[in-house]
């Protein structure tokens, strides 16, 4: 079984017994929708992830790692798509109350800062 699959499932198990910041609240109602909405169709998979969120337990990671690992095989499109949702929710739930949570993606030429708060000037060259 994918790593990731299990790290996000036991993961998500912790979230959902925490109290998050805003911000990482949000990034995992995000990704819990996203799930939602990739299983609608399927009860057998919609009960894990329900499973989850009304008794979060380590007993609900197994069978949600299982599932998400299952997709990502079946669906290379779903594993990339959850893996960045994934990094998202991550980096939203560290940086925590009044964090930030820098990402660069995509085709990124020429300099790039990653900064909360600066005080004074940036220059490249």
């Amino acid at each position: 079984m994918d790593p990731l699959m299990v790290t996000a499932a036991t993961t998500l198990v912790a979230w959902t017994t925490n109290e998050l910041a805003q911000g990482g609240r949000l990034a995992v109602t995000a990704l819990i929708d996203f799930l939602r909405d990739r299983f609608r169709r399927e009860p057998e998979a919609r009960e894990v992830i329900e499973g989850l969120l009304h008794q979060p337990s380590p007993d609900a990671a197994r069978p949600l790692a299982e599932l998400l690992d299952r997709e990502a095989q079946r669906d290379p499109a779903f594993s990339a798509e959850f893996q960045a949702r994934w990094k998202r929710a991550d980096a939203a739930v560290a940086a925590g109350p009044g964090g930030v949570a820098n990402s660069v993606s995509g085709d990124v030429s020429g300099p790039v800062v990653q900064a909360r708060d600066i005080h004074g000037g940036i220059s490249f060259g």
